[in-house]
């Protein structure tokens, strides 16, 4: 479809009829309605969410369609095309507008939904102006060639506007379908700054009317590129994070700064809109950049709380709600640093729920998960009223314990008040030898500044705790690593290397 409509257009220019701009402007106008057809049918044809950046590049097709067919009607009337009768420039200026809004436009998120409106605000308030400028130099007569100069430049500065607001959004967009549009749209914005730049400049310094053909260029252009159901000349390109960290940051500055500049040549003409628009584009930026710290300080918020529910969530059991594996390790860990440089004592205990694979297979999973969560209440409840007294649950049934600052009997006392506790729950247990869940735990300490290492004292502990599950359970036991045989006065008797009863209860 475009070759001959190329074809005919460069015959309509090289014989030079009769009204040979309104036969070049009819040209223009076809292979413009037929790029408006296409991109209606893109618009069909897209998914909803790209349907509004679609429209827009329709629409502003639409307005410059309005924009030649006043060309096309001055040019009947006025074969030199004088644009005596009418001024094609406020269509022109909506289809730059147009254009910038669906550079803009993020219908993503309620904050980008509010940035895109003020953005939009900023693009209309900048069309207004460069309209405002326009019709003031064309008022004053085109025949002068410096007035027409200046004319070509704001036209040509209008473009690059335009062209540079979608070149910074293609370079930021991270869905490649809307990257698909934005290298759609920043390649016509481009094709309509160079193309129509390099008309106007023939036209100045030349009487030909063959540089007219420049104008039917950026549609056709489009138009292929719209024939295309998927563009592949951008897919090697993924913006990294800190290209849109950086375009998301210039792009507000690109349009209060265009806004401003606008606003200075309006002084001496209109100095009550020279000053509003200055104020707009300074207090636009302003709020935006007022609102995006708000936003980021409310997630910087919300994602330090998702960090400390993170933190909570590696070092606390899910089922009983108390301190894991992991997080007693930490605390292990830092303690024993402190016991490292002083005499404080250090003890830890295992603590296991005796029978609990019997328990589980008499009355099922779910009522084991409850006994699991009770014992644990328990013993957390229990050792809160104890100072320096930590409990962890360390895997499957059993339980550690850590104790600072305690001697052996104290430590011991802690302990037989933890198994009483669980054993108060009276959790019913038919296959138990006491009638209800108890628990067994075995001590390891560090008292009198014994030379072991960390993993050798918890070793020691489970030792202990297997000694007092052969005493017959429900009791508590001690461990000693720098003798073999503990003595234990009026405490106790001796039950073999290494161990020594405590007191039953």
């Amino acid at each position: 479809m475009y070759v001959p409509l190329l074809l005919a257009h460069l015959v309509v220019l090289v014989a030079e009829p009769a009204h040979v701009l309104a036969w070049s402007y009819g040209c223009v106008l076809a292979i413009l309605c037929f790029t408006l057809f296409l991109s209606g049918r893109r618009l069909r044809i897209s998914v909803v969410h790209n349907h509004p950046l679609w429209a827009l590049l329709t629409l502003a097709l639409v307005m410059q369609l309005a924009a030649f067919g006043l060309l096309l009607d001055d040019a009947l009337s006025n074969p030199q095309g004088t644009l005596v009768a009418f001024d094609p420039t406020l269509y022109f200026c909506l289809s730059s507008l147009l254009l910038t809004i669906a550079a803009v436009y993020s219908p993503i998120g309620a904050l980008r939904r509010w940035t895109s409106i003020l953005d939009g605000i900023l693009a209309c308030a900048i069309a207004g102006l460069f309209y405002a400028f326009l019709h003031r130099l064309i008022g004053q007569g085109t025949s002068d060639t410096s007035t027409a100069t200046l004319v070509m430049w704001t036209f040509d500065a209008m473009a690059v506007f335009v062209s540079a607001c979608a070149t910074l959004r293609f370079l930021a967009t991270k869905r490649a379908d809307e990257r698909r549009f934005y290298f759609v749209l920043m390649i016509f914005s481009w094709a309509e700054l160079l193309f129509p730049a390099v008309h106007n400049r023939f036209i100045l310094s030349s009487e030909s009317y063959v540089p007219e053909l420049c104008l039917d260029l950026p549609f056709v252009m489009l138009g292929m590129l719209l024939c295309r159901r998927r563009t592949v000349w951008f897919r090697w390109y993924h913006p990294s994070r800190i290209t849109r960290i950086v375009v998301g940051s210039v792009s507000p500055f690109v349009l209060s700064l265009a806004l401003c500049l606008l606003a200075f040549a309006q002084f001496g003409h209109n100095t009550a809109v020279a000053v509003g628009a200055i104020i707009l584009g300074i207090t636009s930026y302003a709020v935006r950049v007022a609102v995006m710290l708000g936003h980021h300080l409310h997630l910087e918020g919300e994602l330090k709380h998702l960090q400390r529910g993170l933190q909570q969530m590696v070092v606390r059991d899910d089922l009983t709600r108390m301190m894991n594996r992991r997080g007693f390790h930490r605390i292990f860990k830092r303690e024993w640093e402190r016991f490292s440089v002083s005499a404080q004592p250090l003890t830890v205990a295992m603590v296991d729920i005796d029978m609990f694979k019997v328990f589980n297979d008499t009355y099922g999973h779910l009522a084991g998960d409850d006994c699991l969560a009770a014992v644990g209440h328990a013993l957390q409840k229990e050792a809160s009223q104890h100072g320096g007294v930590t409990v962890a649950r360390y895997g499957g049934e059993e339980f550690v314990v850590l104790i600072t600052n305690r001697d052996h009997s104290a430590a011991e006392r802690v302990l037989q008040r933890l198994r009483l506790a669980v054993e108060a729950l009276q959790i019913q247990s038919r296959r138990s030898p006491h009638g209800v869940v108890t628990v067994s735990a075995g001590l390891a300490t560090t008292a009198n500044h014994e030379k072991i290492e960390r993993e050798k004292l918890l070793d020691a502990a489970d030792k202990a705790l297997y000694a007092a599950k052969r005493a017959g359970r429900n009791c508590v036991r001690w461990f000693s690593a720098d003798s073999s045989i503990v003595e234990l006065g009026q405490r106790g008797k001796t039950l073999g290397p290494g161990f020594r009863r405590g007191d039953d209860a």
